[in-house]
């Protein structure tokens, strides 16, 4: 492997901005120096530290870009195995290092879902070579795999996931008396649950009430606030009492806010995120975008948005994911919001709204770091390798050009699915390179090979029987 420098540009963390260089040897972070008026004499460090020269090390010059950790994704929809008329791994992947994003979190319900330890090394053998970037998978819990849990943490799971709502692959969740079990043996696995929180009996009360959504306001009757509340109240319960790492998905309502707050204020092991369509879109935008909007849950009023924000500016919410959730165009076409396909893309697409919304003062460089790398990494168990720029982590990183100033075409996207509501929109700042494990995969707008490995969770035994996470 050819190391790396990245020399000129200005590093963002978490924790702030600074003009700074960065050496990668072997993949990972070997030193990151802040620059004074001159540039470091290199040379000397590299020659000095491992006994080689410059001549092994290529040098990308990032004068006048912005450097990032690598964006971490924990909710990502790429519908491979089953589904792969709306997207597969090589697509999905290359829209993520596109976008800026160098590790993903694929969720489970594929067809077949990932029920059981077998259908995970399934799944994990299909993917093996066909990714841009690394990745984790998810196992499901659905209302009949109880038994299997454990042995699909065992085999590597990064996370579970939970749908207690109605959604694609209509996975159903335990009723609730089992649930109590389900967290309490989540808890003594110690991985992330994942909990899509809407209540599937208010929603098919309410779809009955309601009958066929001929426009957005009645299929926001269908998809009723009550639904979110009450899913989000009680999972935050079941948290508390079990001890489970719950991770609340794609919050919408400005009341469920509230309601995680309270339950972080208990101590509950609560954490929380939303996505972009939640925080730059409300109920007008999807009466005039039509069903190619819907997501589920629904985008709600611009109160709520507000105050969604807010809650990300008080760590209330911990971080923002894509929900990257690709249907092709036919399948968002119709005129019934019944009948439509819920999900959006936005790999391609977060960093760029976001480094627009940072133009506008609505957030910071390093609040969007903490947000969509340093916090996602820490709850998912990735710190120890993702998330942030320091000696000893993986080279992930992101260049952007603060200053670009473009229109979002089709082609842009390299996505299988194109329905994105910020097509024709005027975005400002631009991803450049992004670089996984020091292999730089998106080149000034070129696509390089897929490197991507999987990053297996906690409970990995590797066929030992002893956990055997691999670097750290």
């Amino acid at each position: 492997m050819t190391d790396l420098l990245v020399r000129g540009g200005m590093i963002v963390t978490a924790g702030g901005v600074f003009p700074g260089d960065i050496l990668v040897r072997g993949g990972r972070i070997a030193a990151v120096v802040q620059r004074a008026e001159e540039f470091p004499n290199w040379e000397m460090w590299v020659a000095g530290g491992a006994g080689e020269g410059m001549e092994h090390v290529r040098v990308l010059d990032a004068t006048g870009l912005h450097v990032l950790p690598g964006l971490v994704d924990v909710h990502v929809h790429l519908r491979d195995p089953g589904l792969t008329h709306k997207e597969d791994f090589l697509s999905g992947t290359a829209a993520a290092a596109f976008g800026g994003v160098t590790t993903v979190l694929e969720m489970p319900n594929t067809l077949p879902p990932v029920a059981t330890a077998a259908l995970f090394a399934q799944k994990r053998e299909r993917l093996a070579g066909r990714s841009y970037v690394d990745y984790g998978l998810y196992g499901v819990i659905d209302e009949a795999n109880f038994p299997h849990l454990r042995e699909l943490a065992e085999a590597g799971a990064i996370a579970f996931k939970l749908f207690l709502g109605p959604t694609t692959g209509d996975i159903r969740a335990p009723g609730w008396g089992r649930l109590q079990d389900v967290f309490a043996l989540v808890a003594e696995l110690g991985l992330p649950l994942v909990v899509h929180a809407e209540d599937r009996d208010v929603i098919e009360y309410a779809q009955a009430q309601v009958g066929e959504a001929r426009d957005y306001r009645a299929f926001l009757a269908t998809r009723p606030p009550f639904g979110e509340l009450a899913a989000t109240q009680t999972t935050c319960l079941l948290a508390q009492v079990s001890g489970a790492r719950v991770h609340i998905a794609h919050v919408s309502l400005g009341d469920a806010v509230d309601l995680i707050r309270e339950a972080k204020e208990r101590g509950a092991p609560v954490t929380a995120e939303t996505c972009p369509p939640y925080l730059f879109m409300t109920a007008e935008d999807c009466e005039r975008l039509g069903p190619a909007s819907k997501i589920l849950p629904p985008i709600r009023e611009r109160k709520d948005q507000e105050r969604l924000w807010e809650g990300l500016h008080d760590g209330t919410l911990d971080l923002i994911a894509t929900d990257h959730a690709p249907h092709l165009t036919e399948e968002k076409a119709s005129k019934s919001w019944s009948a439509a396909p819920g999900g959006m893309i936005g790999l391609e697409t977060m960093l760029p709204q976001l480094l627009t919304a940072v133009g506008e003062g609505r957030l910071t460089l390093p609040q969007l770091v903490e947000w969509t790398s340093t916090r996602p990494a820490t709850i998912f168990g990735l710190a120890g390798r993702k998330g942030d720029i320091r000696p000893g982590l993986d080279a992930d990183f992101v260049l952007v050009d603060l200053d670009a100033e473009w229109t979002l075409q089709p082609e842009h996207l390299h996505s299988k699915s194109k329905n994105s509501p910020l097509l024709g929109a005027r975005l400002r700042g631009k991803v450049v390179h992004t670089i996984v494990r020091g292999h730089v995969v998106v080149e000034n707008g070129k696509l390089g090979e897929p490197i991507g490995q999987w990053l297996p969770g906690a409970c990995w035994t590797a066929g030992t029987g002893q956990p055997a996470r691999i670097g750290g």
